[in-house]
């Protein structure tokens, strides 16, 4: 992986989460992929459970801002800090995330395994 190839990656998820679009960002994973929400929860494994997911949570947010930073390219992987600040429905609490990713491509630019650690606040 380049860190070019993970910055375009990187920019299409953010594009994804600010359009609130399930299929822009299941059109970022390979077939094959493995999708960890969290570090400690069973991976999604299919296109459709990430749909589903991505279904679930962004419909439950407005005035979504993310950004990101790369830390580090291998030909295995990339690391990002990202942070997100969005609006909650319906409660309309701001909430702010901010996390690590860790993706690895395929050859085709696809996401094979993605990993996210984050904390959220309120405020």
């Amino acid at each position: 992986m380049t860190n070019g190839q993970f910055d375009t990656w990187l920019k299409g998820l953010k594009d994804a989460w600010e359009t609130r679009n399930p299929q822009a960002a299941i059109d970022l994973c390979a077939k094959d992929v493995l999708w960890y929400e969290t570090p400690f929860s069973k991976p999604l494994t299919t296109k459709e459970e990430i749909f589903t997911e991505w279904q679930t949570v962004p419909a439950g947010q407005k005035d979504i801002t993310v950004s990101y930073e790369i830390i580090v390219v291998t030909e295995e992987f990339g690391i990002a800090h990202w942070s997100a600040t969005f609006t909650r429905i319906p409660t309309g609490e701001r909430a702010h995330l901010d996390g690590i990713y860790k993706v690895s491509l395929n050859d085709k630019n696809l996401c094979t395994e993605f990993h996210q650690w984050y904390n959220s606040n309120l405020y």
